[in-house]
């Protein structure tokens, strides 16, 4: 919080998202026992001598649906894998949405989309007309609690609507293919899921939390400079203006390459870019991130999330932690981070010893 304000810190801070390493050893049933439950996620934390933020970010509140909408979700287990199907009921017509299960990667990829042609566009504006969100604080009051400076809760309002459609909606290619023919349909849809998305915020300006994470996943390969200065910027620059105005803090998680839109974020408002991730594995070298995001932006990550696995050799992390470290001054207001997440076969030493790293430089 400390860099969010614009002050210096008194020790580097150091930010792990365990979520995704959490999760899998749950599900292959080797979580230690002393680590289950929100107490031992704090215990984890407290181990390895890191801070956290997966697991700890959701909206403070439910969400429902008037107009005779159901949501039907199923689980099911098949000769071919593991699916979720989630089928949304409406008078005008259904969509459904199917996601199959990885054992490799321990995680699920969309199959099937819930918008794939005109027809379907009405179907989902009628969902976004009979949204309905009452405000919950409790989950977030019980993580600030128990996790206390080892965890920053965050609140999570919906994606930008141009990111929904392109992740949750319509998928890639499909999306991009609908805007050749279809833009004035896209782009109603568009204005009617920010005017759904003010009860959100409404929800979040009350949370007990100062900090919003935009979980756009914006990627420059994905997001043109054009795109993003169309559909993104000028929903940015109205959401921050609302965080600002009750000094709360949000920050854009751009997980992906950062060429084409790093040097866009500033004139947002935004607070952060979360998920920065450096060459090789992203696509700008470390020395310089901070001249393309400007002077103001918290630049918080740096650590790929793949070189806290066994995919990458010791030397690697060492190399490149030792380099941010030499390029602190340079960097600016920084969180060090992963980049973006430790992997199903992360190795916690490796979290461990760029904890014990810090501890020896800050003394």
């Amino acid at each position: 919080m400390t860099v969010f304000r614009g002050e210096k810190p008194s020790s580097i801070p150091w930010f792990v998202d365990l979520i995704y390493w959490y999760e899998a050893e749950k599900g292959r049933g080797t979580l230690p026992e002393k680590y289950v439950g929100l107490e031992g996620y704090r215990r984890l934390c407290e181990d390895l001598g890191c801070g956290t933020y997966g697991g700890l970010i959701s909206f403070p509140g439910e969400v429902k649906y008037g107009g005779n909408v159901v949501i039907r979700r199923f689980e099911e287990e098949t000769a071919e894998g593991r699916f979720r199907r989630t089928i949304y009921e409406t008078s005008l017509g259904n969509l459904t949405t199917i996601e199959k299960f990885s054992r490799v990667s321990y995680s699920w990829r969309t199959i099937k989309y819930p918008v794939e042609g005109g027809e379907d566009f009405k179907v989902y504006r009628h969902i976004l007309r009979n949204i309905e969100v009452k405000p919950d604080y409790s989950l977030q009051e019980k993580q600030i609690k128990v996790m206390g400076e080892w965890g920053a809760v965050s609140s999570l309002p919906p994606r930008v609507p141009f990111a929904r459609l392109l992740i949750e909606v319509c998928g890639v290619s499909k999306l991009y293919s609908m805007m050749l023919r279809m833009r004035e349909e896209i782009e109603e849809t568009i204005q009617l899921m920010e005017e759904a998305d003010d009860q959100f915020y409404e929800a979040i300006l009350g949370s007990p939390t100062p900090l919003v994470c935009f979980g756009d996943n914006i990627s420059s390969e994905l997001i043109s400079p054009t795109i993003f200065r169309r559909y993104y910027a000028p929903y940015y620059r109205r959401r921050f203006s609302q965080l600002h105005s009750k000094k709360m803090y949000g920050y854009i998680h751009i997980d992906g390459a950062l060429r084409g839109v790093l040097p866009l974020v500033d004139e947002t408002g935004a607070d952060c870019v979360e998920s920065v991730t450096p060459a090789p594995v992203g696509d700008v070298p470390l020395e310089m991130l901070r001249m393309l995001a400007g002077e103001r932006i918290v630049l918080w990550g740096g650590i790929p999330g793949a070189y806290l696995s066994t995919a990458y050799a010791d030397d690697s992390l060492r190399h490149l932690f030792y380099k941010i470290i030499a390029l602190l001054p340079e960097l600016g207001r920084f969180i060090l981070g992963s980049a973006d997440q430790l992997p199903p076969n992360g190795d916690l030493a490796r979290v461990k010893w760029i904890s014990e790293e810090l501890r020896k430089i800050e003394g």
